[in-house]
């Protein structure tokens, strides 16, 4: 016996009547992007999805799409209210018409979108992060470790290709202080589900030789929000809180800041701006030498002239001193001199006549003197005899009178 049957295409009938029915007006669906893509003809066709609340397990999916006339209104409305882009892993609330089609089946129709649920969504997650990391007692171990004086060892983190990069390094190179940088790079996915891993696994390859390094450059250089949302990871924002080196970002955002940049040491803008902050660091430090440079030379010199003048006016003092001592020793040898020359003048004369009276009386007292006088002189084999006790019988004597000499021997 044959069963009765309806046709599928009785059945999708059915169903879009039903549904056309049930769902007369648009309603408002909250969903997470899980496909985007933008067609050539202008039209955008998504996929929604819901996850359980307990896992990331897909709860709910179906297919989306914005006809390019609401698209043209939607999409720059969209980007200005987030400073964002549709993009996979976005949550959004959406206004759609249900439509089913016999061929196509079940789809919904974007008609409008609100961006303050995005916005909203968005920024729930950050503080729960945020929370997440201050309870931990981590939020602020990375701003707490102090920045070296000159930090010319610079780790970086970014793309290769990344134009921030290229900015970044033209910056150090031909900073106009001519200050030198040592600087390498380890790359990293920068955008995407991968990029927080890749930038953890970054993180790692330089904490393995970590000795060589001063400061650790996370740089991206910009892109939208959603592009962005990587840097608002609770395990690279965690990984940042705990590497022993202080960390710099430099990444780009146009609005607010991400996690990555709250927990990070210093937080600028832009690579550029990293650039220029690690430079006016050295910079500092450079002019402070300088400084301390120009004040040590100014004391040494106000000392130097201080103690100069001492010294001068010192030798001032001996140089009078001097010419004192040598003038009035001058004086002083001068009637020495005139003394000296009186006394030995005195001397001589009075030694003169002490000569002359001598001379006198050596001269009364000469052996001729004598014998003129009547006495006589003996001799013995040319020895004058003074005692007759050295004579003996039969000596021969000299006896030397004034007019002469006789000889006569001892009886």
């Amino acid at each position: 016996m044959q069963k009765e049957a309806i046709t599928l295409f009785q059945l999708c009938g059915y169903l879009k009547e039903t549904i056309n029915d049930e769902f007369f007006n648009d309603i408002w669906v909250r969903a997470e992007i899980a496909e985007f893509r933008e067609n050539r003809n202008g039209h955008c066709y998504l996929e929604l999805i819901e996850k359980q609340t307990d896992s990331d397990q897909v709860a709910a999916r179906v297919k989306s799409i914005i006809w390019s006339y609401t698209y043209r209104m939607l999409k720059p409305y969209f980007e200005n209210e987030t400073g964002c882009s549709l993009s996979n892993g976005l949550k959004v609330l959406v206004q759609v018409s249900v439509e089913f089609h016999e061929v196509y089946g079940l789809s919904l129709v974007i008609n409008d979108i609100d961006p303050t649920f995005t916005l909203g969504d968005l920024e729930q997650r950050k503080r729960e992060i945020i929370s997440q990391l201050i309870e931990k007692g981590v939020f602020e171990m990375n701003k707490e470790l102090p920045l070296p004086i000159v930090p010319q060892r610079i780790a970086i983190i970014s793309s290769a290709t990344a134009a921030g990069f290229g900015d970044f390094i033209n910056q150090l190179e031909n900073n106009q202080y001519g200050i030198k940088f040592e600087h390498s790079l380890f790359q990293a996915i920068m955008q995407g589900e991968q990029a927080p891993a890749s930038i953890i696994s970054a993180f790692d390859k330089i904490y393995e030789n970590i000795d060589l390094y001063d400061v650790v450059a996370l740089i991206r250089g910009g892109g939208s929000a959603i592009d962005l949302l990587c840097f608002d990871d609770y395990n690279l924002a965690y990984y940042i809180t705990q590497f022993p080196l202080p960390v710099i970002t430099g990444i780009g955002h146009e609005r607010d800041n991400s996690i990555a940049d709250l927990v990070a040491n210093s937080s600028l803008k832009t690579p550029t701006a990293v650039a220029q902050f690690l430079i006016s660091i050295s910079a500092d430090f450079a002019n402070q030498i300088d400084n301390f440079d120009n004040l040590i030379n100014y004391l040494v010199k106000e000392e130097f002239d201080k103690h100069f003048q001492k010294i001068k006016s010192f030798i001032d003092k001996i140089t009078t001193m001097a010419h004192l001592i040598i003038q009035n020793e001058t004086n002083n040898l001068n009637s020495f001199s005139k003394h000296l020359e009186f006394s030995a003048t005195s001397y001589l004369k009075n030694k003169q006549k002490e000569l002359e009276f001598l001379e006198k009386e050596i001269n009364l007292n000469s052996p001729f003197e004598l014998l003129k006088r009547g006495y006589t002189l003996t001799f013995l084999n040319g020895k004058l005899i003074k005692e007759a006790t050295l004579l003996k019988q039969g000596d021969i004597i000299e006896t030397k009178f004034k007019d002469g000499v006789v000889k006569s021997a001892v009886i």
